[in-house]
């Protein structure tokens, strides 16, 4: 059987196309984009996902936008530009005659993800309702709109659970509370070394009222499933709990020991350092905020930069009873840390990572 010869690549003029193990898919030996055929690229999407059995990319395609430079491999025609989905800006091109479609080398990922992305966004970009309104303006807590997380979120529901069981045993006795502040607690002046760093994890369990203890669950249970999911159930616990310990030293290290002893309780700290680890991996969720009785999404760059500004204003005005240090420090930590662990998380998250691209529309 002779040889087939290797046809033109749309993209860069080359005779470096050839099919590939899929005799409806062609496959650019210089720049590596791919052709595929009229209907191959719906079955190449639906294969990718186990839940999808069927998929047409054309029914989710964004308008068209122009003629494309690049011609048909079938027809030698002008192919036309398409943005991929209405609210995700990447441009495909697909032939006006047989339906072909072309393929970039860096717009594969993206287009194999498309069902995903256009559920992300979906959800992302759902509207304020009353319902949550009514839930701010009671609790003066945020909604959050994000992506769904696809594992469950066991660790963050038992850091939950062990803050309300700890809350709970207090509750029991005003003796009972009273021995859980005082050893479990952060205690500046305790003395023995391993009762120390036992308090340095304990305390982070340990919540002086029923408000304290619903803040910061309530912080944990929005952002927490998305951070685990982000990073894996071990990992997650790990940083939260090293978090719990950082935050714990910078208030240790700025305290006015003129005051007196310090005793530290809550899982603020930590879950600040969980704020900025979901700012820099989250920049497209959003977190509502209450001004009086209008509710607006804001972006987390505009929320946490309130919530910052609310700390240093605590902190510079020495408003007693508030860990300021330990909120500021924690958040500074999950800065550093999601930075310096960016692209590990989205090498494992693809769909975290297109969602931060710039093609990602996001209404607000």
């Amino acid at each position: 059987m002779p040889r087939q010869r290797h046809q033109r690549c749309p993209a860069c003029n080359t005779n470096s196309l050839a099919p590939s193990s899929n005799p409806a898919i062609f496959d650019c030996r210089e720049c590596h984009g791919l052709w595929f055929e009229d209907g191959s690229l719906n079955h190449a999407i639906a294969q990718q996902h186990e839940c999808i059995d069927q998929y047409e990319h054309e029914v989710h395609l964004g308008p068209a936008l122009r003629t494309s430079d690049r011609h048909c491999r079938r027809c030698h025609v002008p192919m036309v530009h398409y943005q991929l989905l209405a609210h995700y800006s990447t441009e495909i091109d697909c032939c006006p005659t047989c339906d072909g479609v072309w393929l970039d080398k860096h717009e594969v990922d993206q287009v194999m993800h498309s069902p995903k992305i256009k559920q992300a966004l979906t959800d992302l970009n759902q509207s304020v309702t009353w319902k949550s309104w009514l839930f701010q303006f009671l609790t003066a807590m945020p909604v959050e709109y994000n992506v769904k997380p696809h594992r469950t979120p066991w660790v963050t529901r038992a850091l939950v659970a062990l803050c309300v069981l700890m809350f709970g045993l207090g509750a029991l006795s005003p003796e009972a509370h009273e021995w859980i502040f005082v050893n479990l607690g952060l205690n500046s002046d305790t003395r023995s070394p391993s009762h120390f760093v036992l308090q340095l994890l304990s305390y982070q369990f340990v919540h002086g009222g029923l408000m304290h203890l619903a803040g910061n669950i309530y912080f944990l249970w929005i952002i927490g499933d998305n951070l685990e999911d982000a990073l894996g159930h071990g990992a997650f616990l790990a940083l939260y709990l090293f978090a719990g310990v950082m935050a714990a030293l910078a208030e240790l290290l700025l305290f006015d020991t003129s005051q007196g002893p310090l005793l530290l309780i809550g899982a603020s700290g930590s879950i600040a350092t969980l704020f900025g680890l979901y700012l820099m991996w989250f920049r497209h969720a959003s977190l509502t905020f209450m001004i009086v009785v209008y509710q607006k999404k804001l972006a987390p760059h505009w929320y946490f930069l309130i919530w910052s500004l609310i700390n240093l204003f605590g902190m510079f005005t020495s408003q007693g009873g508030v860990a300021w240090a330990a909120h500021l420090g924690g958040f500074a930590l999950g800065l550093m840390l999601g930075y310096l662990l960016k692209d590990y998380v989205f090498r494992k998250n693809p769909l975290i990572a297109m969602l931060n691209r710039s093609e990602a529309v996001l209404q607000r």
